[in-house]
């Protein structure tokens, strides 16, 4: 049940009227049946996956809360479990492949057989989130849920169960099974946020999607860096626009049942580093790797020891030492950087093209830790200049640049594809290509720059006040103007959207 089909509207409007006419104690297990019907649209197949993280996460946390289980085995344990399922799921093929490819190498004359296995939609999502809570249980940050329908609520909430964001257990667990009482005006900002992530999706990454789709299929049409500067830039517009567009409907959908779900986007292409961009967009995917992978792995035995390895004993040089403690804390970081950008790529799909994908924006991270004491001394000796909004603009624009090169990766999912499209980027252009993204940008997608426009003067203006938002502002204007821009919206929606069939999927429901 996709979110901008008519079965989701009907399905929530019917959620929302029933969630709030029953009494508090009734509506949390409304809500886990809601979550498991909307999971078991797609295929009621896919409940027994959810079934199986959901019983594995709350036995081992209840264990682990009862001393029954030890922690260090029953964290091994949850995550050998879930984090198996996912790769047998996502990851076994490509694993096969791989294994296959280095037999045939090194001239072993045998192979494993490949496998297709249906992948369940959201797995990524919400075995992470999971996992997550079993490993804060684990840490005494959070107590486990003895309920087994309450935990299973917090696993299966269904705004965020296919796409994210991932949640927190200690900051959306009680939001669920908390007594709360209608609120009027945060309902209308829910509504609101819905119908800016409805506009996101079919005004501007519809019909983006619309017009470069059939790029992707053909990238030999497309030479000179001119016309895939333009494809890469109305990709990375298309991608923001859908899956920031997805994230405000589920955060629109909660925020009408009185919850609030983690942020996942911030003016992400108003970045001024990479390491900025990873903190602005999939927010929570970023936070998960970075409390769950980065800092374990930088307080683990293996990076403790060659920290010491390489700090050494004390010297009697007194410029050999400062060195040699620069050497000693960025070996480390750079080592656990390099783990998890690795595991981020791998994490979006079964494939090399996306490991390299995320090793490409982890290798701009690692290098900015690397050159930190030079970025430093520049600023140092340069203050005026860095604080100059022309240097700010040139970081942005320098980090779009980045990250929009980085989705001729990301999109192909296929280095053969890649490796093209960026021989087409550095040929000659000719009238062909001239032609081609003419045709690509034909009359009828002019429109659409419009919509884009809107899209960034909204992220300009929370990027320049965060603690100003456009639906405080409609809040305050004349009641006949709010209405006017109401139905101004809606009916450009409805005539000037791309819907329907062919155009329901987001981007990121793959993952």
């Amino acid at each position: 049940m996709v979110f901008t089909t008519l079965e989701f509207i009907l399905f929530f409007a019917a959620v929302f009227v029933v969630y709030w006419a029953l009494p508090s104690r009734a509506r949390w297990g409304m809500l886990l049946a809601a979550s498991w019907f909307f999971y078991a649209w797609a295929s009621p197949y896919y409940l027994i996956f959810l079934g199986v993280t959901t019983g594995v996460t709350y036995l081992v946390a209840v264990g682990i809360d009862t001393k029954r289980i030890s922690r260090t085995w029953g964290g091994v344990g949850a995550a050998v479990i879930t984090i198996g399922m996912l790769v047998v799921f996502k990851y076994l093929e490509f694993l096969f492949a791989n294994v296959n490819w280095l037999m045939g190498a090194v001239g072993v004359h045998a192979s494993l057989p490949a496998v297709k296995l249906l992948l369940p939609i959201g797995l990524s999502f919400y075995v992470f989130q999971s996992l997550g809570y079993c490993i804060d249980v684990q840490r005494e940050i959070v107590p486990a849920e003895r309920n087994f329908f309450k935990h299973a609520l917090f696993v299966s909430y269904f705004p965020q169960i296919l796409q994210g964001p991932i949640g927190d257990y200690g900051r959306l667990a009680p939001q669920l099974f908390e007594k709360k009482s209608f609120n009027y005006e945060q309902a209308v900002f829910g509504i609101q946020r819905v119908a800016w992530g409805f506009f996101k999706k079919v005004m501007i990454a519809n019909i983006i999607a619309d017009r470069i789709n059939p790029v992707w299929s053909a990238v030999g049409d497309y030479p000179g860096f001119i016309c895939w500067s333009a494809i890469l830039v109305l990709y990375a517009i298309q991608l923001y626009a859908d899956f920031s567009g997805y994230m405000d409907i589920a955060c629109g959908c909660s925020q009408m049942l009185g919850i609030r779900l983690d942020e996942n986007f911030q003016c992400p292409y108003f970045a001024k580093s990479i390491a900025d961009f990873w903190r602005r967009w999939h927010i929570t995917l970023g936070a998960w790797f970075k409390n769950y992978v980065f800092y374990p792995l930088l307080r683990s035995g293996a990076l403790t020891k060659l920290r010491k390895r390489l700090k050494g004993t004390r010297t009697r040089s007194r410029q050999a030492q400062p060195s040699r403690n620069w050497l000693a804390n960025t070996m480390p970081t750079v080592l656990a950087l390099f783990v998890v950008w690795f595991l981020i790529g791998l994490w979006h799909g079964a494939d090399w093209s996306y490991v390299a994908y995320g090793l490409f924006h982890g290798a701009f991270i690692i290098i900015a830790v690397v050159l930190a004491p030079l970025y430093d001394g520049f600023h140092t000796r340069f203050p005026t200049l860095v604080a100059s909004k022309f240097y700010a603009l040139f970081q942005m624009v320098r980090t779009f640049a980045i990250v929009t090169m980085g989705y001729a990766i990301f999109k192909p999912a296929d280095l053969a594809t890649t490796g093209e499209i960026l021989r087409q980027m550095f040929s000659a252009i000719d009238g062909g290509g001239v032609y081609q993204i003419q045709y690509t940008l034909h009359h009828s997608f002019i429109k659409v720059f419009a919509w884009i426009a809107l899209m960034f003067a909204v992220d300009a203006v929370h990027y320049t006040k965060p603690n100003g938002t456009i639906r405080a502002w409609l809040r305050r204007v004349p009641l006949p103007v709010r209405w006017t821009i109401y139905v101004a919206g809606l009916w450009l929606m409805v005539f000037y959207g791309e819907y329907g069939s062919g155009f329901e999927q987001f981007e990121y429901f793959k993952f």
